[in-house]
């Protein structure tokens, strides 16, 4: 059955980057036109941004005018002026939620301790350590996808946005972990053992080796990892219904869709399975539970950053890369592990074509000869490298 989104084109305007341009309504009015005479069917608008910070109005989350770089903003809901200026323009607009990401170290107040990952690394001395989101190296402070509050919370927040905000749909954002190193906190070894049955009988020694896992399966892999990485992915699938849920309460014709990397052979290292509960990955580190981790049925549309500057499979071969680490393979890959079970839109990382037009039109050819759809990252890069009318005159060729 085709889905509305199996053609969507979509511009993606994250607020870290165009917050302070789009603080002027001149420059809104511009982005919204620019992108219809582009061609576009949707722009994603940001509703809540990776530091834990919401940019409309809100009773649950602190506002983006609270942090010094976007004070002009205070009092401001950035959310309902973009929905206001993209009234009557005919594009949808997607409101994006960045979900597990609440904190920036260094910031005047950060989560809860208890909230936050427990990263389990080592020191420089080749120690095994474990340190709070706060202490560690990652800018972004993540909290747990498995603490029942967090996940309370973050779905607070999607229900108040989607109340208060009518739009077309939401995607998702960081719905993940970190990394590989979190989270090894007490609850999460307590809660792996209830859901999984799995005793831990050496704590983090049974997941991993030194502070990195072993990934690929031999007789020295530590025997519980494999039930880790599938009890993590389940944990984000589990999320992602829940959330799913909340949108369609308001809607069934809502839509609901999520964005994650394309590179899903290492995206167990995000705690992340994207594809089709029916897709059997080749990887040496699945077990017999990943699969049913897998969460693309869940999803209206799945927007996989098909992020290289190597466009086709053949560049990225001449290169002695995976072919999957092209925008041609990429697709391809994205085809393959969600075996269609949602729409697919590949996006674009304009910044990997800086400088080169020529192969931002090929990456772009690629798009349109192997998926109806697109996802553009950013519209700050089509502003800098005044690349709307590379976008312009090809939707001028098609009409």
């Amino acid at each position: 059955m085709k889905s509305s989104y199996d053609e969507a084109k979509v511009l993606w305007v994250d607020f870290l980057a165009n917050g302070p341009i789009l603080h002027n309504e001149k420059k809104r009015v511009s982005y919204i036109s620019n992108a219809v005479q582009a061609g576009f069917t949707h722009i994603v608008i940001d509703a809540k941004i990776p530091y834990g910070y919401v940019t409309y109005k809100s009773e649950i989350a602190p506002h983006v005018g609270q942090w010094d770089r976007f004070k002009e903003w205070a009092g401001m809901d950035y959310v309902a002026l973009m929905l206001e200026a993209a009234e009557g323009s005919g594009l949808k607009v997607i409101l994006k939620v960045d979900v597990f990401a609440e904190g920036i170290i260094g910031a005047a107040t950060t989560p809860k301790k208890e909230w936050q990952i427990t990263y389990y690394h080592e020191d420089e001395k080749g120690n095994g350590m474990f340190t709070l989101a706060e202490n560690f190296t990652e800018n972004a402070i993540f909290v747990n996808p498995a603490h029942p509050e967090v996940r309370k919370y973050e779905l607070s927040i999607i229900q108040e946005l989607i109340k208060n905000h009518p739009c077309d749909a939401i995607v998702l954002d960081r719905c993940r972990y970190p990394n590989i190193h979190g989270d090894f906190s007490n609850l999460s070894k307590q809660q792996f053992q209830t859901d999984t049955g799995q005793i831990i009988q050496h704590w983090p020694q049974d997941i991993v080796k030194g502070s990195d896992p072993v990934i690929f399966v031999t007789k020295e892999t530590p025997p519980l990892l494999q039930r880790w990485l599938a009890w993590r992915a389940g944990n984000i699938r589990s999320f992602v219904e829940e959330a799913k849920a909340v949108v369609k309460g308001y809607g069934e014709e809502i839509g609901f869709g999520v964005y994650v990397g394309s590179w899903h052979p290492e995206f167990f290292h995000e705690g992340v399975n994207w594809g089709s509960e029916d897709y059997e990955a080749p990887y040496e580190w699945v077990d017999q539970n990943y699969a049913k981790t897998g969460y693309a049925e869940e999803l209206d549309f799945l927007m996989t950053g098909c992020y290289y500057p190597d466009v086709t499979v053949a560049e990225a071969q001449k290169h002695s890369l995976a072919d999957w680490k092209s925008v041609e393979g990429a697709i391809e890959l994205s085809r393959l592990v969600t075996k269609n079970r949602t729409s697919l839109l590949p996006g674009l990382f304009l910044y990997d074509y800086e400088g080169d037009k020529d192969q931002f039109n090929r990456a772009l050819n690629i798009c349109a000869e192997n998926s109806s759809g697109l996802m553009i990252f950013d519209a700050i890069y089509l502003e800098k490298y005044n690349w709307w009318d590379i976008l312009i005159e090809r939707n001028r060729q098609r009409a």
